[in-house]
C-alpha cells in the first residue's frame, strides 16, 4: 500500500473514532464531566506509555507547549460559542473552516501546496460540512466558533510540524496528552468535585471507550501526516462530521434528513476528488 493510500486509510479509521469518543461525550448530560473523564482516561494512559517513548527535543517541547495554549484557546471559543448558539449553528463553522485555512497555514509554514484538483476536493468537501450550517441573526456565536475554528487549523499545523520533527509519533503524541489532558480534569475537580465522582463511578466505561479512542484517533492522524500533505489530511479528517450524523442517527435516534444527505454526497465527492488528486 502506498503511502498516500495509507495515509487516507488511516485518517478515515481515525474520523470514525473521532465521531465515538464525541458521541461518548454528547450521550452524558454532565458534558464537562464526560469530557474531563475522557481527558483522565487519556492522561493515564500516557503516563503508562511515557516508559516506552523518547524524550522530545527542546524545540519539539515548544511546539508541544505552543499546540496545547492554541487547544486551550479553541475549547475557549468553543465553549463560548456554545453558550451563545446552538449545535447546528456552532459545529460546521468549527469543523468546516480549518480545511481551507490549513491549505493557507501549510504553504506559510510548511510549505506544502496541493495541485488545483485537491484544492477544489478540499473547497467541496468544507462546503458539504458548511452546509450543515444553521443561520441566525445573532452573530456572538458565529465569532466565537470561527476563532474555534482558527484554532483548529493553528494547531493542526502545529502538530503536523511537531511530529514531523519528534522521535516518532508516539514520542510527540505521548507528552503532547500529558500537557494537553490536565486542564479540564482539574478545572472539574475544583468546580464539580461531587458531580465528577459520581459520573466517574456510573459511566466508567464509556469514559474508558471514550478515552482510549481519543488517544488513537489523534495519534492516527498524526501518523497520517507523517505520510501525506496536513491540508489533505485535514479536509479528510472532517468526514467525522458525517459519521457523526450517522452515528446520531443510529443511536441517539436524530433524523439524518434532506441537509445531512446532501452534506454527506457533498463531502463524500470533495473525499473522492483529494483521492483523485494523489
Amino acid at each position: 500500500m502506498s503511502d498516500t493510500n495509507l495515509a487516507t486509510l488511516l485518517v478515515l479509521i481515525s474520523a470514525f473514532m473521532h465521531a465515538s469518543w464525541n458521541a461518548v461525550v454528547k450521550s452524558s448530560n454532565d458534558r464537562l464531566s464526560s469530557m474531563a473523564t475522557v481527558d483522565g482516561v487519556a492522561f493515564v494512559v500516557a503516563v503508562m506509555a511515557v516508559p516506552f517513548v523518547e524524550l522530545p527535543s527542546l524545540p519539539v517541547w515548544g511546539l508541544i507547549v505552543l499546540s496545547a495554549v492554541v487547544n486551550v484557546f479553541y475549547r475557549y471559543f468553543l465553549i463560548r460559542a456554545y453558550h451563545f448558539g446552538d449545535f447546528g449553528q456552532v459545529y460546521p463553522l468549527v469543523r468546516g473552516v480549518p480545511p481551507l485555512l490549513v491549505v493557507v497555514f501549510a504553504a506559510c509554514w510548511l510549505g506544502e501546496s496541493l495541485s488545483l484538483p485537491g484544492m477544489v476536493g478540499v473547497v467541496i468537501l468544507s462546503l458539504g460540512v458548511l452546509s450543515l450550517l444553521h443561520v441566525t441573526e445573532q452573530w456572538h456565536a458565529p465569532r466565537n466558533a470561527l476563532a474555534a475554528g482558527v484554532c483548529v487549523a493553528l494547531y493542526t499545523v502545529i502538530d503536523a510540524q511537531g511530529v514531523r520533527s519528534a522521535q516518532g509519533v508516539l514520542s510527540y503524541l505521548v507528552y503532547f496528552t500529558l500537557v494537553l489532558s490536565v486542564p479540564i480534569p482539574l478545572f472539574a475537580a475544583r468546580r464539580r468535585r461531587q458531580a465528577l465522582c459520581i459520573h466517574l463511578q456510573n459511566h466508567w466505561r464509556l469514559s474508558v471507550f471514550g478515552g482510549l479512542t481519543y488517544c488513537a484517533a489523534y495519534a492516527l492522524v498524526l501518523w497520517a501526516m507523517t505520510l501525506d500533505h496536513v491540508a489533505k489530511i485535514a479536509a479528510l479528517r472532517e468526514s467525522s462530521v458525517i459519521i457523526g450524523a450517522v452515528i446520531a442517527t443510529l443511536l441517539f435516534k436524530e433524523p439524518f434528513g434532506r441537509r445531512r444527505l446532501i452534506a454527506a454526497v457533498t463531502v463524500t465527492a470533495g473525499i473522492l476528488l483529494i483521492k483523485a488528486a494523489a
